[in-house]
């Protein structure tokens, strides 16, 4: 009885072991990563992909802002090569 005590055990630290070292000690992977920029022309992007774009660089649309008003926003803003 007691070996299969230690076996549970054993397992136990082990799953728990690998837990803590997938949330806290993953190295460079995050658990979620974050989303890539959208590429292309910004006006076949979507609502959301407009508002991620200039989130991405710290311009914080209005949560009422129109998509012609996002897209008009972020081609001001997008630098062309």
């Amino acid at each position: 009885m007691l070996s299969s005590k230690n076996a549970v055990l054993a397992f136990g630290g082990i799953v728990a072991l690998a837990t803590a070292f997938t949330v806290f000690g993953s190295g460079d992977q995050p658990i979620f990563p974050k989303p890539d920029d959208p590429t292309g022309d910004p006006s076949t992007w979507s609502i959301d992909q407009l508002r991620r774009w200039l989130e991405l660089r710290n311009l914080y649309p209005s949560p009422t802002a129109t998509r012609e008003e996002l897209l008009e926003r972020v081609r001001l803003n997008i630098r062309r090569p």
